[in-house]
């Protein structure tokens, strides 16, 4: 297992700069193959604020840049000679702070997209829904300090799961009152409120899986690569959104 770690390293590494390098393509692609007007629509302090003065307005593609940089910054960081060395010897031990971090970022941001394609406005419950969504993945940081087999060893895991779980709750409140009371989220909103959901399950059935150690995450480095690629899938479905909706305004987004 050792020499296959070690084999596997050099691999990861190139997996790492090509993931950089693709997420700093997509940043570059939302930020320049239109004009920033994307907008998900105001943001107010109260639901009974005036539209016409938002507290502020949301730009789908520049957000979503953020992510993609977030995440581009992050695989270049662990390349780093001296930061390369603790990384490789905390996923060696199955450790993951790095990941973490920038995990808990890029679920708060999207989630907090997402509420946005679902009609939520006020800012209060969407930060809220930010700071639940990514503190939640910060009790993975405590998982990775369980040496607890089976199910008592995933305490942490299971209480992050079902904290994470809340502002897809919140998001999917507002989905299906919008359905039967309006406005309701448009098709472009629902397909990105599914696919980001999925990607968003898949990290946590990973971290899952991974704690198991089950058929190929019986290698450490195997839920990195997953991560990896999850956070790529996370960048290519934003630059999807965008692209399919070149003029998007609020009306866009909701019906």
């Amino acid at each position: 297992m050792s020499e296959a770690i070690d084999h596997g390293m050099p691999r990861l590494a190139l997996l790492n700069l090509t993931a950089a390098a693709l997420h700093v393509s997509a940043a570059v692609a939302l930020l320049t193959v239109r004009e920033l007007s994307t907008f998900l629509g105001p943001v107010q302090l109260s639901h009974y604020a005036n539209p016409t003065q938002p507290f502020a307005a949301v730009d789908l593609a520049a957000a979503a840049a953020v992510v993609a940089l977030i995440s581009a910054t992050t695989r270049l960081f662990v390349l780093l000679p001296a930061v390369r060395t603790v990384y490789e010897l905390g996923l060696r031990e199955g450790r993951h702070g790095i990941r973490w971090i920038e995990y808990s970022q890029t679920a708060g941001i999207t989630a907090f997209l997402v509420a946005m394609f679902n009609g939520v406005a006020e800012a209060g419950a969407l930060i809220l829904v930010y700071a639940i969504a990514a503190g939640s993945v910060m009790l993975l940081w405590l998982q990775d300090r369980s040496t607890v087999p089976g199910a008592r060893g995933l305490l942490p895991f299971s209480i992050g799961a079902a904290i994470a779980i809340v502002p897809w709750g919140v998001i999917a409140l507002y989905h299906v009152v919008g359905l039967f009371a309006g406005p309701h989220p448009s098709l472009l909103g629902q397909f990105g409120t599914l696919a980001l959901l999925v990607i968003a399950a898949a990290h946590w059935v990973s971290v899952w899986l991974d704690h198991q150690q089950l058929s190929a995450w019986a290698s450490p480095l195997m839920a990195e690569r997953v991560h990896i690629g999850l956070a790529l899938a996370t960048s290519a479905v934003f630059l999807a959104l965008v692209l399919l909706a070149p003029t998007a305004g609020p009306e866009e987004w909701m019906l």
